[in-house]
């Protein structure tokens, strides 16, 4: 804070400071004797009415003098108005002689006469009550997420690496390629009988997923490969289907495949550090892309239940291979630990919801210092904080904010605001939404008011090219990516910690369960967030191996002991030697 100059203090501190600057630059050959009352009149004759234990001694020691600057810098500069009133109170309280009243009410008012000279003393301390509720808290501090970088994993490659992107381009993509990927974008989403698919069909979001997977797969092959971009086809990734003119099993090309694919995967390991749930993202690619080039050499007309699943295409070798290689990368995804370092991505719930209220009073229409915030400004504050709201009332995956579209999944119903979803529009809709029924959350009217004004005032703002009730700022819709980075800055430059939307599923459920939530509680949760209570066991639920058993160990030490029962008295049997005497 040593060259703090030119800027409207927030606090008593950055006042002081401003102050010090001056009055350094205009006695360079004085020494700061008056500094030094000044800063008496302050620690020991005002900040006492605002809690700061009166001083023992006649001199403040290191530990007072660093309390009274920690609360100087938390005391807002409007309350300057009140200093001199204040230090009167205390001059009464210590029953101050007369010649200690005058020496620091002078350094004091001195102080208060040139700060109400400066540019900011009206904004900052002359300004009505009403107008400081308008005023955001301060938003700026010494985090930020586009300039610190924060990194959560080890991995050498990141974006900044000029090689991190390898996909093809748009530009690369020739019509004949682009033609095949629609191709195989609509096998795997249309409505088609057995004869053509035998799975069936994929929603929009996760089919487009393997489009964009096979975009990376053939931009690897040209970039690292060699394969001209003229040549390029889904055939190159999977160039076989692994049977011979006559149906037969042909390993040779089954060999060809697999070993281009383990060179993919291999690079992805070595290269970029890729997790094994990488792998299997590709791998998955691949399987798609073999179904589409090979589904007319399958003789199989019917579906095979295999392990609970429906499976087609039993009869493709090379499908039935990449099924095999899917297994194998799966068990190293389960006994794999996480890529990225949790402690720094994980805010608990209590956290979270700190956030959540911090936003909502970043939602106001002027800056800290007075100055009114750029209309586009304001807006985006509302659209995050809404974001942070609705995932905090409904913890749910971040598709359906994305998709979240008034009159589709969105809906006003007599005053009250609904979500209402298809099976089609979330991830585990065919099992929460059989036979038509539709999933409906009603949403908690603290968020009502923030709908409307967002809605009718803020959203426009942005001029959006879509129905969608979220936007990018440039008025597209907003992406996963988008959404990625509002999330994270915000969580970023509020706690210092990289917290995303999804872990929000886990921070919830980890804090009921420490909480020692009841199972009803967490099987309605479970319902909530449309998985089972076994899945929020083994993905949802952060808690350290220590923290489950704590409540077990705990409860062991509570139990009282028994009482033994009596011993059993085997009774004393006489024997009587009187008649073998006699005898």
């Amino acid at each position: 804070m040593d060259k703090l100059i030119n800027t409207v203090p927030q606090n008593w501190e950055e006042a002081y400071r401003l102050y010090e600057q001056n009055f350094k630059a205009k006695n360079l050959q004085a020494k700061n004797h008056g500094l030094t009352l000044l800063r008496t009149a302050l620690f020991r004759y005002v900040l006492p009415k605002y809690g700061l234990p009166f001083p023992e001694g006649k001199k403040l020691t290191s530990v007072e003098s660093k309390a009274a600057w920690k609360l100087l810098g938390k005391i807002p500069t409007h309350e300057l108005k009140n200093a001199l009133s204040y230090q009167k109170e205390v001059f009464k309280i210590l029953k101050c002689t007369l010649s200690i009243c005058r020496t620091y009410r002078m350094h004091l008012t001195k102080f208060l006469l040139w700060s109400q000279q400066q540019p900011w003393w009206n904004g900052a301390v002359i300004v009505s009550e009403k107008d400081r509720e308008k005023r955001c808290p301060k938003m700026r501090n010494t985090r930020s997420f586009s300039k610190d970088k924060p990194r959560v994993t080890e991995r050498q490659i990141n974006r900044g690496c000029p090689n991190f992107q390898y996909t093809l381009k748009s530009e690369e993509i020739s019509p004949d390629l682009q033609q095949e990927l629609d191709l195989f974008l609509k096998f795997q989403t249309a409505l088609v009988g057995n004869r053509n698919r035998q799975d069936q069909a994929l929603r929009p979001v996760s089919a487009m997923a393997h489009v964009t997977a096979a975009k990376r797969l053939l931009g690897w092959l040209h970039r690292y490969q060699g394969i001209p971009l003229d040549e390029l086809s889904l055939k190159k990734l999977v160039a076989y289907s692994g049977l011979t003119p006559e149906g037969k099993k042909d390993e040779a090309e089954i060999e060809a495949v697999i070993e281009l694919i383990d060179s993919h995967l291999e690079w992805l390991r070595e290269a970029r550090g890729a997790s094994p749930n990488t792998e299997l993202k590709a791998v998955e690619c691949l399987v798609a892309v073999a179904k589409f080039l090979y589904h007319k050499a399958s003789k199989q007309r019917s579906r095979h239940q295999v392990g609970g699943k429906q499976v087609g295409y039993k009869d493709i070798p090379i499908i039935e291979e990449l099924r095999l290689l899917e297994g194998e990368i799966m068990v190293r995804v389960n006994q794999s630990p996480r890529c990225s370092d949790e402690s720094k991505k994980w805010l608990d719930w209590p956290v979270f919801l700190t956030c959540v209220k911090q936003l909502v009073e970043e939602c106001k229409e002027r800056s800290a210092c007075g100055k009114k915030r750029p209309l586009k400004a304001i807006a985006q504050s509302y659209q995050i904080a809404l974001i942070f709201m609705l995932l905090s009332a409904f913890p749910d995956r971040s598709r359906t904010l994305r998709e979240l579209e008034v009159g589709r999944t969105l809906f006003n119903r007599d005053g009250k605001w609904f979500i209402e979803h298809s099976a089609a529009d979330f991830k585990t809709g065919d099992s929460f939404c059989k036979n038509g029924q539709k999933r409906v959350i009603e949403l908690p009217e603290s968020l009502y008011p923030f709908f409307t004004e967002w809605l009718e005032k803020w959203r426009p703002i942005f001029n959006p090219k879509h129905g969608y009730f979220f936007t990018k700022v440039n008025g597209d819709p907003l992406d996963t990516s988008a959404l990625g980075n509002y999330f994270r800055s915000r969580s970023y430059r509020l706690t210092g910690q990289v917290f995303t939307p999804h872990m929000v599923r886990d921070s919830i459920v980890t804090h009921l369960k420490l909480s020692g939530a009841e199972d009803t509680v967490l099987a309605a949760l479970a319902d909530l967030m449309a998985h089972s209570q076994k899945t929020q066991g083994q993905i949802y639920d952060r808690r350290t191996p220590s923290q489950k058993v704590a409540p077990a160990l705990e409860a062991l030490q509570s139990l009282s002991a028994g009482i033994l029962p009596e011993p059993i008295v085997e009774p004393l049997i006489v024997i009587s030697f009187e008649n073998d005497a006699e005898t």
